[in-house]
């Protein structure tokens, strides 16, 4: 599979019009974290888009390790957290709410490893079989990939909205898949297929906002 600078970049557009399209249309303030959901990925995507072009040039520039390091900052820090937090703030079932907030302690526990881990070992970004590879060495990877998931993807599962359980299970699959398939990129590709699976979040925001005009 083909990954580019231009995929990323449009891929950042497309989650820009529909960030901005969920926010816009919230009418529950509940709901306000789980819409810019979208909107931090196409941030994301757009740094790995400018970080393709850096790679692609050929020349070891500053600007291509802060770009690597601003990736690895969204991957291990900022998603930990803010996926439980999101649902967490969006959930009405007091229940889910109770083993969202366990995986919101684990997530601040992966962005404190990952902080910790960036300081001793700032990443390493190059193209590898049409894909960019971030070399990064994880100490109990095993472990801290089982953690990440639990943090990043069970809390959409666990939520009482389908939209957002299909949001979950469709960015899990794309988990294993890039893990098997794509090993030794696979935190680019993960995070691609993730990216796009988040424009299910717009549909959401809409299926919210009928219920509450329903209702």
């Amino acid at each position: 599979m083909c990954f580019s600078a231009e995929a990323s970049f449009v891929v950042s557009g497309v989650l820009l019009v529909a960030g901005v399209g969920a926010i816009k249309k919230v009418n529950d303030k509940k709901d306000v974290f789980i819409a810019f959901i979208p909107l931090l990925f196409a941030l994301q995507q757009l740094t790995e888009g400018l970080l393709w072009l850096t790679l692609e040039s050929g020349e070891e520039l500053p600007m291509q390790f802060w770009l690597a390091n601003l990736y690895g900052i969204f991957i291990g820090v900022i998603w930990p957290f803010y996926a439980p937090f999101a649902i967490y703030q969006g959930e009405a079932d007091k229940t889910v709410r109770k083993v969202v907030a366990s995986m919101m302690v684990a997530g601040i526990g992966l962005a404190v490893y990952t902080i910790i881990g960036l300081l001793s070992e700032p990443v390493i970004a190059s193209i590898v079989n049409q894909s960019i590879h971030y070399a990064h060495d994880v100490e109990g990877q095993q472990f801290v990939l089982g953690m990440y998931l639990f943090a990043t993807c069970v809390p959409f599962i666990l939520s009482s909205n389908r939209l957002l359980n299909i949001t979950g299970a469709v960015i899990t699959l794309g988990f294993f898949v890039s893990f098997y398939a794509y090993r030794e990129t696979f935190a680019s590709v993960w995070c691609f297929f993730a990216a796009i699976a988040s424009a299910l979040i717009y549909l959401y925001i809409i299926d919210q906002r009928m219920n509450r005009a329903r209702g």
